[in-house]
């Protein structure tokens, strides 16, 4: 078996962050391949002749080449299902589809929150400018969100534990978390036990140390 996981060099990717997470939570070895930022020209053609799309994250497995982030865990969902490996979705059909509902809509909506509370503020260092309106519509959304399926005292979405949407929202929660945003002390707890576990570390150790 042969995985190797196409990165940008600056770490900051969400998307990254993602499958970076469900390869160490099924606990498969897995090569990196760093692409630097801005993409050569030559890396961008391979990435689109082998995987269609000329972007990261990219998965190679065993030949076959994967990109966007959500496509690339259904299928190591499916090429390492349990009881051999760790599920990173849920068993449960309901809050499976959940979970895939939540993973898209952190997808296509929250663009102002993520222009204002970018993922360098997560990763590197916070800079907390001030909320336009249709940022703060965005945080307050999130919040309502995660505050309709995060109940009080609960580490993960789900009954059955932990999954790769959980890894998601926590990134979004800890976008406000960073900057000391105001949140309910139960979200802002989810998120810091989520960011505790060993793959976030895993991918934390890749950051740049800063100057």
């Amino acid at each position: 078996m042969s995985l190797t996981l196409y990165t940008e060099s600056s770490w900051m990717s969400p998307w990254v962050f993602h499958v970076l997470i469900a390869l160490e939570e099924l606990q498969v070895p897995y090569r990196i391949e760093v692409v630097p930022l801005p993409m050569p020209g030559e890396r961008k053609t391979e990435l689109q002749d082998h995987a269609v799309l000329g972007k990261v994250p990219v998965l190679v497995h065993d030949g076959v080449w994967i990109s966007e982030s959500l496509a690339i865990t259904e299928y190591l969902a499916e090429a390492f299902p349990p009881p051999m490996h760790p599920a990173i979705l849920p068993a449960d059909r309901v809050a499976r589809a959940r979970a895939r509902q939540v993973m898209s809509w952190l997808r296509t909506s929250l663009g102002a929150l993520r222009e204002y509370r970018p993922t360098s503020g997560v990763f590197g260092r916070p800079t907390s400018h001030p909320l336009t309106d249709q940022a703060r519509n965005d945080a307050a959304e999130l919040l309502r969100v995660a505050g309709r399926l995060v109940g009080e005292g609960k580490t993960s979405l789900f009954d059955g534990g932990w999954c790769i949407a959980d890894t998601d929202l926590a990134l979004s929660l800890m976008r406000m978390v960073a900057t000391q945003d105001p949140m309910p002390k139960h979200l802002t707890d989810y998120a810091l036990a989520v960011f505790d576990r060993t793959s976030v570390h895993k991918y934390m150790a890749h950051l740049p140390t800063a100057p």
